[in-house]
Parts: structure tokens; sequence; C-alpha cells
């Protein structure tokens, strides 16, 4: 590629296009200027991407990083304001670390010169905000950490961040570049016209795949414990031919994705308690904790199977989570492998699979049963029942939406989610994910009709004036759903929990769960153009939700859907 750059900002964004980058989402400070400049340059040229795109707060900026990778497979680039910055969006990269999404993550840094040379030292905050080491505040989050020193390094080191953000685990990286080495003159080499790394894939041992196939030939009650086999939505598809050649049942525990269709015989619910106490056989796929120790253990003669590209999660500080058999590889080559294995058995053991398979039918018909009981088919005139409002949107939908849910609403329960289309909270635990997600999603996907289900308290999280901003000023129309209950309600469960006798329970007194209660969320859509209502009636709820798609699906404007729940 031959072509003159002034500086070492315009040969990046030439790069960033090279490789397939086709986004780039920054909230900028005084070390973009060359950036800035350099993005002139290539529009003027009409050089369309990567596209530049000002996100107002580096937590929706990053989360949007994020929404993007999990509908589209390609990451972003996604750049910050040196060290004030990266520390903005830390909550949501140890989001993206624990669900094992790649992003370039980028940042300034400040001028490391104090006179002298092109981009030095010119602010007060060129001092202040230097740091010692400024990616120690993201180092256990990502996967490799680099500071530019050198414009001849550029594509070598571009290229070694890709390559490790995209290989498995996956996960984000971390480039600091700075300002003078931005304005620097760029002569290095020309670049290659493809990325040069062949990413490394991970297959299961043969003998493994054989012992675990004996073991599903022989167990009485096999189990599946997922909750992100539908990272690769083609494993969904996988995990179902799986169970039916096995008879096996899945369990979607805590799940980050849609992880098996609700209406396959063989789903068993979100909970694996009932079944732990009984299971012979429990093979934790992409599950990275498949129960609670404090709560229920396997049997003790169990067989318990982990599969998946990091089946230890060696990211986690401690897990104590037995293993006898240990796959590592793609859950979907696993279960591919583990499924031409186990039809090998199916003829001599046929009656023995098809009874254990009619068990698990039995037990899903139980599952389905009791999530009936908890939706409500009357239009009453009392308080909003988040499980209500949940039935009455599932109504609505036509299965091809993208959802994505930051709120426990009973949204996973709907059998017309779709693999690759719906998306809950990531297991990092940092809130304010949900808004920023679901602009990522709109923007891989402009065609599709996006939804963020979201809770009052995470909707605050997600600094909504910024997303909303930004879902005006780039052309990103979605709804959101506020499933608002005035609380905190984790806390006071949490509360009740550990001390169900105590002083908050006795006294239904429980500090910091309390939220306003007269908080207008559909105001703050309103104030960017958007559809705003609050609703407080139950009867209100399905044509509120039905206008507020309309607007979204035919006019192509944001909107805002603030329900007034009961507090629990």
């Amino acid at each position: 590629m031959s072509i003159r750059f002034e500086n070492t900002a315009q040969a990046l964004l030439a790069l960033l296009a090279l490789r397939g980058i086709d986004y780039f989402l920054a909230n900028a400070g005084t070390d973009f200027a060359s950036i800035a400049d350099g993005f002139a340059r290539r529009i003027h040229e009409g050089k369309n991407t990567p596209k530049p795109m000002a996100i107002p707060h580096e937590n929706p900026l990053f989360a949007m990083a994020h929404g993007y990778y999990m509908v589209s497979g390609k990451p972003l680039a996604a750049m910050v304001h040196v060290n004030v910055g990266t520390a903005n969006a830390l909550g949501a990269l140890m989001n993206a670390h624990r669900s094992r999404t790649p992003v370039l993550f980028m940042a300034g840094r400040t001028p490391i010169m104090e006179s002298g040379i092109p981009g030095c030292r010119s602010l007060y905050i060129h001092w202040n905000q230097e740091s010692f080491d400024q990616a120690a505040m993201v180092r256990e989050y990502v996967k490799w950490d680099y500071e530019l020193r050198h414009p001849s390094q550029l594509e070598s080191v571009l290229d070694r961040a890709l390559a490790i953000a995209m290989s498995e685990p996956k996960g984000p990286v971390y480039l600091t570049l700075p300002r003078e080495i931005l304005a620097a003159p760029y002569e290095g080499p020309e670049f290659c016209d493809r990325h040069r790394y062949d990413l490394p894939r991970r297959y299961p041992d043969p003998a493994k795949i054989e012992t675990v196939g004996r073991m599903l030939a022989d167990a009485e009650f096999p189990v599946v414990i997922t909750s992100a086999a539908g990272r690769d939505s083609e494993t969904v598809e996988v995990l179902a031919q799986f169970a039916n050649t096995a008879g096996c049942g899945v369990v979607s525990f805590n799940p980050e994705f849609m992880n098996f269709p609700l209406g396959h015989p063989l789903h068993l619910g979100f909970d694996p308690e009932p079944y732990l106490s009984e299971a012979d056989l429990i093979l934790a796929v992409e599950c990275d904790i498949p129960w609670y120790q404090n709560r229920v253990m396997p049997r003790k003669n169990a067989k318990l199977v982990h599969i998946g590209v990091d089946p230890l999660y060696s990211h986690l500080p401690l897990r104590s989570h037995p293993s006898d058999v240990t796959l590592v590889g793609k859950a979907g080559v696993v279960l591919n492998e583990l499924c031409r294995m186990t039809a090998a058995y199916v003829a001599e053991k046929e009656a023995f699979i098809e009874t254990r398979k009619k068990k698990n039918q039995d037990r899903h018909q139980a599952v389905i049963e009791g999530l009936a009981g908890k939706d409500f088919s009357s239009r009453n005139d009392g308080p909003i029942d988040p499980a209500y409002a949940s039935a009455c949107l599932n109504s609505l939908l036509t299965g091809d939406e993208i959802v994505v849910n930051e709120y426990d609403n009973c949204m996973k329960n709907q059998p017309k989610l779709r693999a690759g289309h719906y998306f809950c909270s990531p297991h990092g635990g940092h809130l304010g994910w949900g808004l920023g997600a679901a602009l990522g999603a709109k923007l891989a996907r402009p065609d599709k009709t996006v939804l963020a289900t979201i809770g009052d308290g995470s909707y605050l999280f997600n600094v909504p004036s910024a997303c909303h901003s930004a879902s005006a000023a780039h052309d990103l129309p979605f709804l959101t759903i506020v499933y608002n209950n005035q609380s905190w309600h984790a806390v006071k469960r949490a509360t009740l929990g550990m001390h169900p006798q105590g002083w908050a329970a006795r006294s239904n007194m429980f500090p910091f769960t309390t939220l306003y209660s007269g908080a207008a969320y559909e105001k703050i859509c309103e104030a960017f153009g958007g559809h705003g209502e609050s609703i407080v009636n139950q009867k209100d709820v399905a044509p509120a939700l039905e206008r507020a798609l309309r607007v979204v699906r035919e006019e192509k404007r944001q909107a805002l859907v603030n329900l007034v729940c009961k507090c629990p």
C-alpha cells in the first residue's frame, strides 16, 4: 500500500481501514488533535472507513463496541482520552473481559516531552493527567497492553493487538498512543494489504471425546448446564441436535445469550438446582458458574464434564467446581464431535436413550407449566408486574427483533427470542451496559428493530443522556423499556437472604435500596427528539408498547416507555 502519510495518526486510520475496522468510536480530548486532523483528510478524500463517531461518555462508548461485536462478530476501534477516559470506561471494560468480547481499546497518552517537538505539553493537564503506568488500571481486564513507542512499529503493533483480541479466548486489548507519536512524521514501511496472523484454533482431545461418549451412553440422567453457548448463534443449533441425539436435558443458567430455544422439548428451564441431586452426568458447556456450592452440590457419584475454549476459566481468581473430564475447544465443535460419538451408541441403546429423553420431556412440560403460571393475562387496573409487562412485550414481537436485557424481568422466559437476537447482562457485573449495547447492536444491524429492557437503577448507570444523544446524533433509533420499581431490589434481596430475621427484615427498613419515585425517565428521551410515555396501570402496558414500537419501526425515532412497576 503506497500512500504518503503526513503523520502517524493518518497512517493509523489508513491501517484500521485496511484491516476491516468499519467504525472508530471516540470520546476525544487534546490527545486527539492529529486523529481529528487525519479524519478530516480522509473525509476530504472521500474515504468512508473507519467512520468517526463521537460518543458523549466513555461507558456507553465501550458498551457500544461490546454490542456491535455481539451482533456482527467484528471488533471496533474505541478510543478515549488518556487516563481519565480510561477510568470512565473501566467498568464496561470489565464486562467485555468477563464475557470474552474483543475490543480494540485505545487511549491517548499525555505528552511525554515538556518542550521541543510537535505535540509536546502545552496545557496544565498535560502534567496532571500523566500516570506512572497508565495501563496498570486496566491490565487485569485486558489480554494485552502496549504503548506505541515509534511510528515504524505501527503495523506490527496493531496487527498483534487484533490477533490477540480475536484469538480464543477472545477479549479486549489496550493500546496507548502518545500525542507526540501521533503527530510525528510517518516514515515506516508500506503496509501489507492483509493481516498476516493465522489465528490458532482449539480442538478437543479425541480420547476424551470417546470417554465422554461412553459416559453419555451409560448415564441415566445427563444434564447440560450453560450460560454462554449462544455466544456463537450456530452453537445453539448444534446444542439442540446434541440434546436430541443424546436425550439430554439442557438448563440455561444465568444466561448471557439465548442459549437454547424455550420451546424445545428438552429445555429444563433456568435453574439447575432441582436436578443436581439426581443427575449422574453434568456437562457444563461454556458455563462459568454451573452451580452455587453454598446452596447445592451435585450428587457424589455424578461425573462432571467442563466444555469450552477456557473451561477452567483461568481469568477467575477462585473457581472450585471440579471436573472429571475437561474438553477444550469451541462449544459447537466439541458438541458436534460428541454428537457423532453418541450417535454410534444409539442403535445398541436406542430404548434406553428414548426412555431418558421421555423423562426429560416430562420435566420440560412441568417447567413450561410453571413459567406459564407467572404470566398474567388479565388487563386489570392494578400496578404493573414486570412478568406481565414482559409477556405483553413478547406478544408484540415477531422474533426478528434484537433484545438487549439488563434486568431480571422474565424476558429470558419468552419463547419468541431467537439465537443471536437476545443478549443479557454480562457476568462482569458492571451496571450501565444495556443502552450502549443496544446502540452497538443497532449500528451493526440497522435493518433490525432493537430493544433495551432495563431496570430503573441500571438505566441511571447507563448515563442515559449520553445514550439518547448518541442515538439521535448517529440515527440509531431503538426502544428503551424501563422497568421502574423505584428500588435497588438486589440489595434488599441480598439483605433478606443473609439476615432473614435481622433488623431490616423485622422493621421493614432497607437503607440504600430506595430510588426517587417520581422520576420521569421518558423526558430524557424526549429531550433528544424521541417519543416518551410513562405508564402506571397494567391495562395500559400493551397499547403503550405497541405505540412505541411503531415510532421506532415506522418513524425511525428512538422511544422510551417508563413502566412504573409495583415496588418489590
